[in-house]
């Protein structure tokens, strides 16, 4: 929405403005301009509304369909709304979609998620541009930053057809900006906030003659923490080069890298199932902590058009990883004493390196007379993992102290424990894949899809404390298949079937003992409707699903290092969502999700003995999430926004005895925008100061990973 100010112009200029703001307005393109000496009456440039579902994408697969063409719940985010909303990570984006909740803690890389009853990586895998690392140890941590991201796509349910195992509760594909061949652009970012939070951005992308085009993106955020000693800083840099060799192959080489240090907070300790308030801002962490993170991710990829209908894909990509921790990380507050036993000194250095190559053809045809799609493609891997640490021969970090809540001195590392890192192992995993993907139009109301996919995983344990070499060598199939019907315009009912597989654990650190349970076995029913009204200004979802997944391994509830073997845990719910514009200036989104998440089948050992949790839910996993949006063009260059995101309450353990409390966290946020280059955006993050778990350790029930606080972020973007 513009409004022309023509204080210094002439009749003649007023009227030149009006014709070119009119015929701008007629082909819905924004206009602007400065004038004359009388105001100008406002003048409304409105575009019309594009339906999210009507926006083609590949969450649902490699086809490049539209939601309501989709038999599955997708949705996809782009990387200009996570940038207007202010979200400073992917994960704050990530947990405003239909369902996804995180669980952030350093042991995991502070980006796990929960969906569908399904907790981890191992069971909702993070991609990047389509790339799936091999999570050793259940860590992922990049990508982290929301700077450098097109879009992030979401599939819901079961994606092993797409991408493998690993992916029975959900998909998550993190999409980077790409060279731009038709126009410069550059943008710069700067912002201050609480805590001593600082951010700066760059990203710069043109043409750089007729056959090449470049993109490079870096930003960098280091803060104080909102803790004590809670010092952080990360820095990502991505940059990429395409070359269009000629009219139908076009080759590009990325390089993405990122330096993550997360801080040494690990949660605070509580008391009788709630914080205690004077110890919410406290580091229990030793004073020479450390913990890091660095990845490089390397790819060359190569898009040939064979033919207008025929397209040819391929990446060969390197990735390298490399994890850092030596910290204590586990806290039990004593009330009668006041003192804090700090345990689990842990000391890990872990190398990965992926290589690998995927590729595919996409096939337009005509069958019978209707339209088919067709997806033919192969995937061959290798991860290797070298983990260093300090674990005894049970498998657990040696070493304690205890120290005094109220007079606490930090330490160091080496007062709490003498066990030294070891060399212990190399895992090596070699895959390879086959899949298919197709949909058929059979009328204009009805089309049918479906899909399969064939893995061969081979793992290779090396011990250097025993040794021995062990390996596994296991197969995967997955298949699904979809309906859709389109009873009227822009209305979609689905119905699909999926048949998926998860690793029981992670494949890239895999134990020689759990190389017997190398694949969970999962399937899914999901039905639901999707529609958009009113030329895209409402668009709105609904799904029901079921997924029951046997022969699983969850950490043991007295010793989180060894595992117990779950028979069959299952989950049934309703997921829904809306997104409407009610009038020109205000947009207005809401998501649900009700979920019921059991064991089926499950008898764990407590306290030494056998113990059914039939009918208990399974760790990390909510009952109900919520989130709601609501934005607000109150001025022409000015926007009032505000949010909600509600999670219900939680359990650390599957005996369901730690529980974390349910919470709702607000957050606001003012934009300006100045000019088309220049805009300033002032976000509140936890507007109510409310005081919640985000997660905990895994088992733990006497620590607790607090939300941040109420905290300010004022942010400049600036174009040119």
């Amino acid at each position: 929405m513009k409004q022309f100010d023509s204080s210094n112009t002439t009749l003649r200029q007023r009227q030149l403005v009006l014709a070119l703001a009119t015929a701008f307005s007629a082909l819905g393109v924004d206009a602007h301009a400065q004038g004359s000496d009388s105001a100008l009456p406002e003048i409304v440039v409105s575009t019309p509304t594009e339906s999210e579902l009507k926006r083609a994408g590949t969450a649902g697969g490699r086809l490049n369909l539209t939601p309501l063409e989709t038999p599955a719940s997708v949705t996809a985010i782009t990387g200009e709304t996570i940038r207007e909303r202010g979200y400073q990570t992917l994960l704050d984006a990530q947990t405003r979609a239909p369902g996804i909740t995180s669980v952030p803690f350093s042991g995991n890389g502070n980006n796990s998620l929960s969906a569908r009853g399904f907790y981890g990586p191992n069971s909702i895998s993070q991609l990047y541009d389509g790339m799936q690392l091999y999570n050793a140890g259940g860590v992922v941590t990049f990508p982290f930053d929301p700077w450098n991201v097109d879009r992030v796509e979401f599939l819901n349910g079961p994606a092993s057809v797409l991408y493998g195992t690993g992916f029975i509760g959900g998909a998550i594909n993190v999409i980077p900006k790409k060279p731009d061949f038709n126009r410069a652009a550059n943008e710069v970012q700067l912002s201050a906030g609480s805590f001593g939070t600082w951010r700066q951005a760059i990203d710069s992308t043109g043409p750089l003659n007729d056959q090449w085009a470049y993109r490079i993106s870096a930003s960098h955020v280091g803060s104080d923490g909102w803790m004590e000693r809670g010092r952080s800083d990360s820095t990502t840099v991505s940059a990429a080069l395409a070359w269009q060799a000629t009219k139908d192959l076009t080759l590009t080489l990325s390089n993405d890298y990122g330096d993550i240090n997360p801080g040494s907070y690990e949660g605070t300790p509580i008391s009788g199932g709630s914080v205690i308030q004077s110890l919410r801002y406290r580091n229990f962490n030793v004073d020479d902590a450390q913990v890091r993170f660095t990845e490089n991710r390397t790819y060359l990829r190569a898009r040939y058009q064979a033919t207008p209908d025929v397209v040819f894909n391929n990446d060969v990509y390197l990735i390298k990883h490399e994890r850092r921790y030596k910290e204590t990380y586990t806290y039990t507050y004593n009330p009668t004493t006041g003192n804090v036993l700090r345990s689990n000194y842990r000391d890990i250095v872990g190398y990965q390196t992926q290589y690998g190559d995927h590729g595919y053809a996409t096939i337009d045809s005509q069958l019978w007379g209707r339209k088919n799609q067709l997806v033919a493609g192969f995937d061959f891997n290798r991860s290797v993992y070298d983990r260093n640490d300090n674990t005894n021969a049970s498998g657990n970090f040696p070493g304690s102290t205890t120290v005094s809540a109220a007079s606490f001195s930090p330490g160091s590392f080496a007062q709490g424990t003498t066990a030294s890192m070891r060399y212990l192992y190399r895992v090596t995993v070699d895959q390879a894949g086959l899949f298919l993907q197709d949909r058929y139009q059979l009328s204009e109301r009805w089309s049918v899809s479906g899909g399969m996919r064939g893995d061969n995983y081979q793992t290779r344990r090396d011990d250097n404390l025993t040794g021995i070499t062990s390996s596994g060598n296991t197969n995967a199939m997955s298949w699904n298949g979809g309906v859709v019907f389109n009873p009227v315009r822009d209305t979609a009912l689905y119905a699909q079937y999926a048949v998926a597989s998860d690793p029981a654990t992670s494949l890239a650190s895999i134990s020689a003992s759990q190389m017997q349970y190398a694949l969970s076995r999962g399937k899914q029913v999901e039905a639901g409707v999707k529609q958009s009204l009113w030329d895209g200004k409402l668009d709105w979802t609904l799904a029901a699903y079921r997924i029951i997944k046997s022969d699983l391994l969850t950490p043991n509830i007295n010793n989180t290092a060894i595992s117990d073997t779950v028979g069959q845990q299952s989950s049934r719910g309703l997921e829904a969502s809306i997104a409407i514009r009610p009038a020109r200036d205000w947009r207005i989104e809401a998501n649900a999700s009700i979920l019921q998440a059991r064991f089926d089948d499950f008898v764990a050992s407590v306290n030494g003995r056998p113990t059914s949790l039939r009918g208990y839910r399974p760790q990390f996993v909510p009952k109900r999430t919520g989130n709601l949006f609501v934005a607000w063009n109150f001025l022409p260059q000015w926007e009032v926004r505000s949010g909600a995101h509600y999670v219900s309450d939680r359990y650390s353990d599957n005996t369901n005895v730690s529980r974390l409390p349910a919470y709702t966290v607000l957050d606001a946020g003012l934009a300006w925008r100045v000019n088309e280059r220049l805009k300033f955006d002032l976000r509140i993050d936890n507007l109510a100061d409310k005081v919640y778990a985000a997660s905990t350790y895994a088992g733990t029930a006497t620590q607790w990973v607090l939300g941040a606080p109420r905290s300010y972020t004022l942010t400049m973007n600036y174009g040119f």
